[in-house]
């Protein structure tokens, strides 16, 4: 895999494991499920995490960079339950490391930000966080 897939993929997860959703790379989930997913926010069902990466700084002769993590959640209308799963998602995430997904080894992950987004169009409550993974990112010019 690459790079981002392989960060993606094993911080879906680590939250898996740790009890706060379902991950299903299919993208199969039940009515009762809370999803996990990568990069799109699926209709159903009510309760989910939606994972996405963005660079934010990468150096041009190290393998070191800093990966940009926006995690979203959602819950249903009352805005305490969207609180909670993020509260559950920054228990699980801030300040843990080190990692290793896939091939990507990460020393640390913390929060940097986190603002509510509000409802969606079915009354849903929705929250962002953003958390910084700590990486190294080989590629070409650093295997000479």
């Amino acid at each position: 895999m690459t790079y981002t897939v392989d960060l993606l993929d094993g911080l879906a997860r680590l939250l898996h494991s740790a009890g706060l959703g379902t991950y299903r790379p299919d993208g199969v989930y039940g009515p009762g499920d809370t999803a996990i997913t990568i990069a799109a926010m699926p209709p159903a069902p009510d309760r989910a995490i939606c994972l996405s990466a963005y660079p934010v700084t990468d150096s041009p002769v190290l393998t070191d960079t800093t990966t940009g993590l926006q995690v979203r959640t959602r819950a249903g209308p009352d805005p305490r339950t969207v609180d909670a799963l993020d509260d559950q998602v920054h228990a699980v995430l801030h300040g843990s490391g080190p990692h290793t997904f896939g091939a990507v080894p990460v020393q640390l992950i913390y929060r940097a930000s986190a603002a509510p987004i509000g409802a969606d169009s079915a009354g849903r409550m929705e929250r962002s966080s953003n958390y910084y993974a700590r990486a190294h990112r080989t590629g070409a010019q650093h295997l000479e």
